[in-house]
């Protein structure tokens, strides 16, 4: 046979065999929202926002918002729970290869506590903002996304934490903190005692709400007493 056709017969048998790399159908289930307390919106891509309820899907490209005192616990289709906090925006995406699904979280601003479960061979979980990328096996901590840095605390397991500016990576390994900076800086340090009581507080599954009294005495001064207490 024709060594060119060969060649050729080779390619094309390649080819059909790789398995394709696509966005999840529309609509096709990547989540759900298996808690929703207080103000929790959800969108859909190319939809208004509307209220969120308990046990709705959540498909590729839709996007989850908390208000003030407000927590959305996500359930992933392998058992992976992330934990949106109050004032945060997501996005969820999912990528089919074959039979392997992998999720992406996009943080637009906010903090998430995770949970992930160890990955398939071929499937990834990734948490991404404007200035991160954090690619996670299995492992749990928090991710906070804000103005000036992304910072990721682990509490178990091993994260690489990839910064888009000066593509420079480091590992944070459990009870590490790293810190990804906007000016394209990246640094893995020892978790100090308050990120890890932050990190605890964003894995509970309850949220913490605020109650302002407004107290005045006889001489008329007033004062504000502030209470703190899990829904």
């Amino acid at each position: 046979m024709n060594r060119h056709l060969v060649t050729v017969l080779c390619l094309l048998i390649s080819l059909s065999i790789a398995a394709p790399v696509i966005a999840a159908p529309p609509g096709s289930p990547v989540a759900l929202l298996s808690k929703v307390i207080l103000d929790v919106l959800k969108k859909e891509s190319g939809k208004n926002w509307e209220k969120a309820t308990r046990g709705q899907t959540l498909a590729s490209g839709d996007m989850v918002r908390t208000g003030d005192g407000a927590l959305a616990i996500i359930k992933f289709k392998d058992n992976s729970l992330v934990r949106l906090r109050e004032r945060s925006v997501m996005t969820i995406t999912g990528t089919q290869t074959g039979n392997n699904l992998s999720k992406s979280v996009e943080i637009q601003t906010g903090v998430v506590g995770f949970n992930v479960a160890r990955q398939r061979s071929g499937e990834e979980f990734r948490f991404t903002s404007p200035t991160s990328v954090a690619s996670i096996r299995g492992t749990a901590g928090v991710f906070n996304s804000s103005t000036q840095s992304d910072t990721l605390t682990v509490t178990e397991g091993l994260v690489q934490l990839f910064n888009r500016v000066s593509s420079r990576t480091v590992d944070v390994g459990a009870g590490f903190t790293g810190i990804s900076g906007k000016n394209g800086s990246i640094v893995s340090r020892a978790t100090t005692e308050q990120e890890r009581q932050a990190a605890l507080n964003a894995l509970r599954d309850d949220a913490r709400r605020r109650l302002d009294i407004e107290l005045r005495d006889p001489q008329g001064k007033t004062n504000r007493l502030k209470i703190e207490f899990n829904d």
